[in-house]
């Protein structure tokens, strides 16, 4: 099996991706278990805050960089599709779509 240069940087930055949101999921469950915990001490009667409680286990910080990391991605993966494109553009196609993997990766806290 031959995988292509480009190929492989990419598969590499959607794994990191994917190995970040791991982790802030991680970090989240941790924090929820700390606050229940805290809450468990209170006593009876003590409740979770409902904030808190429902939250998903993280969140975009800018759209602004969410959209541009998607748009570098789309554009990467069209100049390895279309012969349009220029022919740096076609052999360096992976650049556009590995920035769009790790911007996305850090638009999330």
């Amino acid at each position: 099996m031959n995988i292509d240069f480009g190929v492989g940087i990419t598969i590499a930055a959607f794994a990191l991706f994917y190995i970040r949101l791991y982790i802030l999921r991680q970090q989240k469950r941790r924090e929820l278990r700390e606050i229940a915990l805290q809450v468990k001490r209170q006593g009876k009667g003590a409740k979770m805050p409902i904030s808190e409680e429902n939250r998903p286990g993280y969140e975009i910080k800018s759209w602004v960089l969410v959209v541009l990391a998607a748009v570098l991605m789309v554009l990467g993966m069209a100049a390895r599709q279309y012969t349009s494109f220029p022919l740096w553009a076609q052999e360096y196609w992976w650049v556009g779509t590995t920035l769009g993997a790790i911007l996305l990766a850090f638009c999330f806290k």
